[in-house]
């Protein structure tokens, strides 16, 4: 990574509820903004998934605003996922379908 480079982080998570969701979710956060503020990168764009893989294939995400980068600590605390979480079998195209996440084809 180099001092010029703009990066685009996107985040979801997917699979059982754990108790680290938020607190990865928070550390990767803290991580990023950190590259930013010293210098290692020259922008950065947080993207968050909704609902795991089901945000990913629908386009469900949204933007982390600026103005709340610094107040993601309490995450640590918490347990389950701030941004959602589903169970998706990405090889089972057949249920991806049933359950309009995906189109046939």
């Amino acid at each position: 990574m180099s001092s010029g480079q703009h990066v685009n982080v996107a985040m979801l998570t997917a699979g059982g509820l754990a108790p680290c969701l938020s607190s990865s979710v928070a550390a990767l956060t803290q991580h990023w903004v950190s590259a930013l503020r010293s210098g290692k990168i020259s922008g950065l764009t947080l993207r968050m998934y909704k609902d795991g893989y089901k945000g990913l294939l629908q386009g469900d995400s949204f933007v982390v605003p600026q103005d709340v980068w610094d107040d993601v600590a309490p995450l640590h605390d918490l347990g389950g996922s701030p941004i959602g979480n589903s169970r998706v079998k990405l090889t089972n195209i057949a249920d991806c379908v049933k359950r309009g996440l995906c189109k046939e084809g």
